[in-house]
């Protein structure tokens, strides 16, 4: 049980890696966002790029970033404090209320109901919570911030009102605002647009072009290394730059050369003090075979790392790491960068980006994608009571013929199981 607080309290957070929750009753007709605010010390961002929303999901040093979707919470963010930049003083969370798209109400805050914020660990569990009530009129509330205290972070609880919606707000903590095209000039890349609202598989089509763009301009460096059939030493410093540079890993969360039970991995790739990751690297173009990756799934079986990695540069392939009787690695994907990169790919190698791999579940649901359309999965899908059901009335209503699901089942076995 966390430590509740009472507008205007502060509690400490001893924890380096937290989640900032902000729920409220999901059945109310307006549209509720949920923002946060990075500040230097003169009380204002220090950039645009210090205002978390909808459409600037991260900073770009990762330390706070809005997650698509959370199952608690209706927004939730995930702050890694130790990599907070230093001179960032307070991160704010706020939430605004605007009317739908039509509507002719003109909601504020006061008409949210059970709204709250909260602050637990990775896992889920409270450490902070603040019930907000008494809430005014305004469209905008600051519901609490997080603040450096003597070498250490606190969150204290505010529920302050704001008249005006999100704009406004932004604007007053010195966000730069675009609100049309004309009105401002093209060449700065650094406005913020908040007139369009993005969905979840546009902002990830977004980064993969971020990606893309990124691989392209390894490209040539790629070739030169594949033709010059380079060692695999130098294979791996061109790996560690793109682990770094385009997947968005700190030098810190590559380890090299781990060990575990007498078993050693080239790479094991570690976020939020969480290993998740282990690669095998090869030499820059050399053939890539099953047995390559033999040293990190055994690595990954031991250890409880889920995700193997083998590259030679030109081309990516990620396993899955299943440990039943045997260990077994079954292949998620795979992605050659040679002599080009789709953006199709780039989403594919998108999961495994230091961004793909904080979002949960998002690796797991390809991989049960591809493991669902197996022959093993569907044989297994085939062979079901209610397929075979289903295939004994299609044939008697086609042949005029009957016959029982035993007969059909067995059938299906012998062209399935027995080709």
């Amino acid at each position: 049980m966390g430590t509740e607080l009472q507008q205007g309290a502060n509690a400490p957070i001893a924890d380096k890696s937290v989640m900032i929750g902000v729920g409220w009753d999901a059945d109310i007709p307006w549209d509720i966002d949920v923002s946060a605010f990075l500040m230097g010390a003169s009380g204002k961002v220090r950039s645009d790029q210090d205002f978390v929303f909808y459409n600037q999901t991260e900073t770009p040093c990762g330390s706070l970033c809005l997650e698509s979707d959370h199952e608690s919470d209706q927004r939730a963010f995930r702050a890694l404090l130790a990599r907070v930049p230093e001179d960032v003083s307070k991160i704010v969370f706020t939430i605004t209320i605007g009317a739908n798209s039509g509507a002719d109400d003109c909601p504020h805050c006061g008409m949210i109901e059970q709204l709250y914020i909260r602050v637990t660990n990775l896992s889920g569990e409270d450490l902070i919570r603040f019930n907000v009530t008494n809430v005014g009129q305004e469209r905008a509330l600051m519901l609490g911030d997080l603040y450096r205290h003597q070498g250490s972070w606190k969150f204290r609880a505010v529920g302050q009102g704001y008249n005006g919606g999100l704009d406004a707000l932004a604007t007053a903590l010195g966000v730069t605002i675009q609100k049309t095209p004309v009105d401002i000039d093209d060449h700065r890349e650094d406005v913020v647009t908040l007139s369009r609202r993005r969905n979840p598989k546009q902002i990830w089509t977004e980064k993969a072009v971020a990606l893309q763009q990124s691989l392209r301009r390894f490209l040539p460096q790629i070739q030169a290394a594949v033709d010059g059939q380079i060692n695999e030493s130098n294979t791996r410093m061109i790996i560690d730059k793109m682990l770094m540079d385009v997947f968005g890993y700190a030098m810190e969360e590559i380890k090299a050369e781990q060990m575990v039970q007498g078993r050693k991995a080239d790479y094991v790739l570690s976020v939020i003090d969480q290993d998740l990751i282990v690669g095998e690297s090869k030499r820059a173009g050399v053939s890539l075979r099953d047995k390559h990756v033999f040293q990190a799934t055994s690595y990954g079986a031991y250890s409880g790392i889920r995700w193997a990695l083998l590259t030679n540069l030109s081309t990516w392939r990620i396993y899955h790491i299943a440990m039943q009787d045997i260990v077994t690695a079954s292949l998620v994907f795979s992605v050659d960068l040679l002599p080009d990169v789709s953006l199709e790919d780039c989403e594919r190698l998108l999961l495994i980006s230091r961004d793909g791999m904080t979002r949960k579940g998002m690796l797991e649901k390809r991989w049960n994608e591809v493991s669902a359309l197996t022959r093993a999965s569907m044989v297994r899908a085939i062979l079901t009571e209610d397929v075979i059901n289903k295939v004994r009335l299609v044939i008697k209503r086609d042949t005029g013929c009957s016959f029982g699901n035993n007969e059909i089942q067995q059938t299906l076995e012998d062209i399935l199981l027995h080709p």
